[in-house]
């Protein structure tokens, strides 16, 4: 089988991929972020990839509302390629594309795809993104047509899925909402939560009797008032994991480091607000991390802390965490987990300062009880988070589409 990629946000849909090619089957890898955003881009993640990428990669100018809405003539290619394959996965603003796709479409959605791009209520937040023509008259009225095409095709787009992956049920009321409007019911519905159990580094003790704190995901607490950043997943409750920080590190009897990237549009703010706290002797900050690197750092964790905003759920760090064992502490809505999925997501629960102080207390004055929550951890990973379990989907969904299509 052959099949398309496009899109693809913190290299998640990259991870698919790789399991798809480990299947034997043929992947076409479309990369349409820059190099000026790593964190979409499989060489900057993964050593074994190479750049110039090797046949199956392919590079292409970025997907925006110019490509997609301007000058859609430009992407001919790329939706040659795509229709010349048995099934495609769309992720991002790759979705836009699919009312122009004539094969099955599994859509991976990580976010601003649902919840920003695909919004007609974020239409003027959108439009309200700077613009170096801001000046002429006439663009402000011209950027918020443009911004209405391109939801309307990325709505589109998704309603033209034959599967999606999101999040549990539950977890993201808004997003649910969104795609029973747009006639995706559960049967049409998966939460694949991929992880790349076989290649994660295993946790190393480092043994210097020190608690490593280490924060997982981007520094931001601040909801934006105009351009594309304004997901309610971009809130991570940056502020409420520093004051909890500060609870804990206020009461702790040993020696603490915390470990932070400065990665995020609030960094800035974050590095005031740490000192403003009195955190600043105990942080050592990172700068932006491959992936390797990444997993490296976290594998010497003690602690990871990931998520704590008020409309956020767990993601691809939390869960790489979880397959190592490693505690997460987060807030994950890990009761819904339980109502679908039979057993609750194994994290440390937490969003308010009160809260993220407590759990790092309980898991610093109860290490007898860490090594059970690592060995269920890790088997709760190996039962939802395998991206061979997730590829085996897709190909049965595909497989499913040609079946029909023949009958037809």
């Amino acid at each position: 089988m052959r099949i398309g990629f496009l899109g693809n946000t913190n290299n998640y849909p990259f991870r698919l991929a790789q399991a798809l090619r480990a299947l034997g089957h043929e992947v076409v890898f479309f990369v349409d972020r820059p190099r000026s955003e790593p964190r979409h881009r499989p060489e900057l993640h993964y050593t074994e990839v190479s750049y110039p990428y090797p046949d199956w990669i392919r590079e292409i100018n970025p997907l925006n509302l110019k490509s997609i809405v301007l000058q859609p003539w430009t992407l001919r290619s790329v939706l040659r390629t795509l229709n010349g394959c048995d099934g495609v996965v769309l992720n991002g603003l790759g979705l836009s594309l699919g009312p122009r796709l004539r094969r099955p479409i599994i859509g991976l959605l990580t976010g601003s795809d649902l919840d920003v791009y695909a919004n007609p209520d974020l239409v003027d937040t959108l439009a309200a993104g700077p613009h170096p023509l801001d000046w002429v008259p006439g663009v402000g009225l011209l950027k918020r047509m443009l911004f209405i095409r391109l939801v309307r095709l990325q709505r589109a787009g998704i309603s033209r899925c034959c599967l999606v992956d999101y999040t549990i049920p539950g977890i993201l009321p808004g997003g649910d909402a969104m795609l029973d409007e747009f006639g995706i019911d559960r049967k049409r519905r998966e939460s694949f939560m991929i992880t790349d159990l076989e290649r994660l580094p295993p946790r190393r003790v480092h043994n210097e009797g020190i608690l490593r704190i280490f924060c997982a995901t981007r520094l931001q607490w601040k909801r934006s008032a105009s351009g594309s950043n304004v997901s309610p997943l971009d809130l991570k409750g940056t502020d409420a994991m520093l004051e909890g920080l500060r609870l804990f590190i206020g009461g702790s009897k040993g020696p603490v480091q915390i470990r932070l990237i400065s990665f995020g549009v609030d960094a800035e703010a974050a590095k005031r607000y740490a000192d403003e706290l009195g955190l600043t002797p105990y942080i050592y900050w990172h700068p932006q991390l491959n992936q390797a690197e990444f997993l490296g750092e976290m594998a010497q964790a003690d602690v990871v802390l990931e998520n704590f905003g008020p409309d956020c759920c767990t993601g691809m760090a939390a869960r790489d965490a979880i397959a190592m064992g490693i505690p997460v502490i987060a807030s994950g809505k890990s009761d819904l987990f339980k109502r679908q999925l039979g057993e609750p997501l194994p994290i440390y629960e937490a969003q308010t300062p009160q809260e993220i102080c407590t759990r790092l207390r309980e898991i610093v004055d109860n290490p007898s009880a860490l090594a059970k929550y690592s060995s269920r951890a890790r088997a709760f990973a190996s039962r939802w988070f395998s991206a061979r379990r997730a590829a085996e989907r897709c190909v049965t969904v595909f497989e499913e589409e040609r079946m029909g299509s023949q009958v037809a």
